[in-house]
């Protein structure tokens, strides 16, 4: 899974071949969700999702396996996988046809939009009655499933934010790798000591920072909050151009452009990895990479986020399980049960896709705190008390777009590569996201 890569296209071939990696039996044109495909006594609940990478449906399809298998209710769970754009534009087509799937995983983020779209159903008391015990779950991301005084799902997981950095690197260049930087004077350090130059040519950065794509976005969020910031103010407008702001930014475009520490990659090129190729030390980003690293074989560790402001913080967004509106209610207990399970079981996927459960039996149990991994995801569990999430609006998939140009992206952008000043770059992603948010 990567939160970066939100890419649209999926076409027909690719879904079928999916569903059929998927073990799905039945395509999708055949049956409506929730449907009985086989015998009168089973019950088939269709699952949406967006873990389209390969190893990401494999792990699902591995657990979803063992609910299908032991579950004593005769409950069968027919997974589709999807890009997230394609997911959420399918969705709404099939809503409007009746053909609506029986439970959903998507982003916290995105229920405001799909709960005011009405294709979301409240499921509060659904999960008071099943036993979900919420209250031991980091108390953000229970507020972050909530909408109107109405809860919508039941979280899953939280990605936030943290620090990877390369230990061979940092150990020659006189740093100490079992004290990784806290402050953002320690940061800054850090990153000069790794940035090396040759004949006037940098040969090494100390930090790899996009200049462009999701990432900066996520980093510049973290260091809002960190400064004492926030993305709306009182009245519901934008905050962005405040005084905290001011200060996140600025202290990513002087990474950039006054120390000449950063990469100033392109974010949106597949393929480019400064990382892997040793270009740059350091790399901020989420749970998500750690898979991949292990397997590039780098010498690598991980720590939280420095906290650059005055609070700590890191940006993080959170898969969450939700009920869709049927035609008929019918399957809403049996979705329910389905749920409170793979919550509880959290631990193959999260191992594998690079996420951190919440619900405290998958979080503590044996299966995900032995794994190869945990060392490096430990990290990103200490983080999790601090974690911020992005507003919860209608609007959220058109001001947090990952596949279109937006004021929030584009400005970015400007005062990252220098074509804009941080005051400039700020006020106009201010008066954008306000027109948006009208």
């Amino acid at each position: 899974m990567s939160e970066s890569k939100r890419s649209a296209g999926s076409s027909r071939r690719q879904f079928l071949k999916g569903a059929a990696a998927a073990g799905a039996a039945l395509a999708l044109n055949r049956y409506l969700p929730g449907e009985t495909a086989l015998a009168q006594t089973q019950t088939t609940l269709a699952l949406w999702h967006g873990w389209a990478g390969s190893d990401n449906t494999t792990a699902l399809n591995s657990v979803l396996a063992g609910f299908n298998s032991s579950n004593k209710d005769n409950i069968k769970i027919q997974p589709t996988a999807f890009q997230w754009d394609d997911l959420f534009s399918k969705w709404v087509v099939s809503a409007a046809s009746g053909r609506s799937p029986d439970v959903v995983i998507i982003h916290v983020s995105e229920i405001p939009e799909f709960a005011k779209k009405g294709l979301l159903l409240p499921i509060g008391d659904q999960i008071k009655q099943s036993g979900i015990d919420t209250s031991k779950m980091p108390p953000a991301v229970v507020k972050a499933a909530d909408y109107g005084g109405q809860t919508y799902a039941v979280p899953g997981d939280i990605h936030p934010l943290g620090l990877y950095y390369n230990v061979d690197m940092v150990r020659a260049a006189g740093l100490n790798p079992d004290a990784p930087p806290k402050t953002g004077a320690e940061f800054l350090t850090w990153a000069q000591k790794l940035t090396k130059t040759a004949g006037g040519k940098t040969t090494q950065y100390g930090i790899d920072l996009p200049v462009n794509g999701a990432i900066p976005r996520w980093v510049w969020y973290s260091l809002l909050y960190q400064f004492g910031g926030t993305f709306l103010d009182a009245s519901g407008k934008s905050a962005v151009n405040s005084p905290a702001g001011v200060q996140a930014l600025q202290y990513l475009v002087d990474l950039n452009n006054k120390y000449k520490v950063s990469t100033k990659s392109n974010g949106n090129l597949s393929g480019n990895d400064p990382f892997a190729s040793r270009l740059a030390a350091m790399r901020i980003i989420g749970p998500w990479e750690v898979n991949q690293r292990m397997s590039q074989k780098i010498n690598f560790r991980t720590a939280p986020i420095p906290t650059i402001g005055q609070t700590p913080a890191a940006w993080g967004n959170a898969h969450c399980l939700s009920i869709p509106k049927q035609r008929s209610a019918d399957h809403t207990a049996q979705g329910m049960k389905f749920i409170k399970w793979f919550a509880q079981n959290y631990a193959k996927p999260a191992i594998t896709v690079g996420i951190i459960p919440v619900d405290p039996v998958a979080q503590k149990s044996q299966e995900f705190t032995t794994s190869k991994q945990y060392p490096y995801y430990r990290a990103f569990v200490d983080t999790l008390p601090h974690v911020v999430f992005e507003p919860s609006l209608p609007q959220y998939t058109q001001i947090f777009s990952f596949a279109k140009p937006t004021p929030l992206s584009t400005n970015l952008e400007a005062a990252l590569s220098g074509s804009k000043s941080v005051k400039q770059a700020l006020d106009d992603m201010k008066a954008g996201i306000d027109a948006q948010l009208v």
